[in-house]
């Protein structure tokens, strides 16, 4: 692709409609809408400049440090609440890593794994998936430790051992986080498709080709994001960050 800025400030002008609309029918929402498209455009130029670097630099380390620290910072902004942090951010680097580099040596050409544009785009989308389904299968076990902590003192009375009594909360976190997962997927083809086909398209993929690495990225985030979610749960007990301890 070769966009010139002229082209770019041209297509500026596709705002002109939908600036007038909000304006004219809601000047909050005009308010609103400015204020988004202001901080994408911003985290838009701020992660494109690194990308640049990253790109010229191509180095291993760097980019494994990028994933790390950019995960750091979307965990700090996606979940607010403390208790969410440590879980949801180590629970996703013991899944992310060994999936992701998994997906990588399978999809990617020989020798490519670590490349910064091969490497980078793969490990944030896998990361994405696991923070969102991390966060709310995590939420929705401590909401329902928290209702239902009787049940876990039933069960383990009962003889259950530890992961037999924290089973049914566990199952529950996981159709809760799955839901919407599992309902994107079956809108693919019939309602929309897959935003990273259509850009695997414009990159000059092969369809086939193109296919079969959603696909496989698609088996990955599943895999990752249950895996996360998991270990989350886990490192949460571990902590002993039971249902008395909820933070709101």
């Amino acid at each position: 692709m070769n966009i010139s800025y002229w082209h770019f400030v041209l297509s500026l002008l596709l705002l002109a409609a939908p600036a007038c609309g909000l304006w004219w029918l809601s000047r909050r929402l005009f308010r609103q809408t400015v204020v988004a498209m202001g901080q994408f455009v911003t985290v838009l130029v701020v992660l494109t400049c690194c990308y640049v670097y990253l790109f010229q630099w191509d180095s291993a380390w760097l980019n494994v440090v990028w994933i790390v620290l950019s995960g750091g910072v979307a965990t700090l902004r996606y979940c607010r609440r403390r208790w969410l942090l440590v879980p949801v951010f180590v629970g996703m680097l013991v899944a992310l890593f060994p999936v992701g580099l998994l997906t990588l040596l399978l999809a990617g050409p020989a020798g490519s794994v670590f490349e910064a544009w091969l490497f980078v785009p793969v490990m944030t989308l896998l990361q994405a998936e696991c923070l969102f389904v991390s966060r709310r299968g995590l939420t929705s076990y401590v909401l329902n430790r928290r209702e239902h902590g009787s049940l876990n003192e039933y069960l383990l009375g009962n003889g259950a051992k530890d992961v037999q009594a924290l089973k049914p909360f566990i199952a529950a976190a996981v159709r809760r986080a799955y839901a919407p997962v599992l309902s994107q997927l079956l809108l693919v083809g019939v309602v929309f498709v897959p935003s990273l086909l259509l850009g695997l398209l414009i990159g000059g993929v092969e369809p086939v080709q193109a296919a079969l690495f959603v696909l496989m990225l698609t088996m990955a985030g599943l895999c990752c994001s249950l895996l996360s979610l998991l270990a989350s749960v886990f490192i949460y007990v571990k902590l002993k960050q039971d249902s008395t301890d909820f933070v709101k």
